[in-house]
Formats: structure tokens, sequence, C-alpha cells
């Protein structure tokens, strides 16, 4: 097999890898393009390709995905999700309650709940707990967190 038809595999690949965005199609592509640059230069019969593409894999797959992962994200998967607002402070708009209030959290007006007593309007409150579609607040000066039971949205 030529290296044209490794690079237009990895060209392939990194296109899937644009809509997947997880770092396997880019090492598929990626050692297909090492094993282009084997076979333009060491013309090698296409079991030795495929051989050489399977070791690259591996070790792309094993030692560099990892690391491209811990570089691009290093805060993990909880960033961009809701849970990534616990311990933010924010801003009650309305009083909030155990039954319910309205808090502002970064530029988002989210619903809000107390489990301690009353906390009126205007109060700077920090986020405890996000329970489903609800931000468990508590008054800044009272912000040590409390256990909550674990839900969906929750991770600490």
């Amino acid at each position: 097999m030529g290296w044209q038809i490794w690079v237009i595999a990895a060209l392939v690949l990194a296109i899937l890898e644009l809509f997947m965005l997880d770092f396997t199609f880019l090492m598929l592509g990626l050692a297909a393009l090492a094993t282009a640059a084997i076979a333009a230069f060491l013309p090698a019969e296409l079991a030795i390709q495929i051989g050489g593409f399977g070791v690259f894999v591996i070790l792309l797959l094993v030692l560099v995905r990892p690391w491209a992962q811990r570089h691009m994200n290093p805060k993990g998967r909880a960033v961009g999700n809701v849970a990534a607002n616990i311990g933010r402070t924010a801003k009650a708009l309305t009083e909030i309650s155990p039954e319910g209030g309205r808090v502002k959290i970064g530029g988002d007006e989210w619903t809000g709940r107390t489990d301690g007593g009353a906390i009126p309007a205007g109060s700077n409150v920090v986020v405890v707990a996000i329970d489903g579609a609800t931000a468990v607040v508590q008054p800044l000066a009272d912000s040590q967190p409390r256990n909550y039971p674990p839900s969906s949205q929750q991770t600490h």
C-alpha cells in the first residue's frame, strides 16, 4: 500500500477527531502519518506497514493521549458543568428560604434554596451544592459546606 493511502487515512481520522474531541482519532491519524512516512522512505510490505501502524497506535494511545488530555483540560470533566459552581459566591436576588428563592451566580440567574434560616435579598452567599437545577446556598459568613445527599449534578 502506498504512503498516499496512509496520508488520506490520516486526514479522514483528523476530520473525525474534530467531531469527537477526545484525542482518540487524532492518535490514530498520527499513527497513520508515521506509517506513511515509513512507507514513503522504506518501502515495506502491507503486513509490515499494518504492524507498524498498530505499534504506533498503541504507543500514542497509551503515552501521548493521556498527557494531551491532561494539558488540554487540566481541571478535568467538571469544567463547564454546573458542579463547577460549587464554592462560588453569588448574590441573593430575592429572599432565599428552604422553599426557594433566586440567586445570581456569575451572570446567570438560578433557583436557589437554603437548608438554614431565610437569607435576605441582596446578601452575598456561597454555593455549597447543586441539587438538579437548584443552587443550595448559605450566607457567605457561614460558608462551611454541609453534607448533602449525592445528586447526579454534584461532584466534590
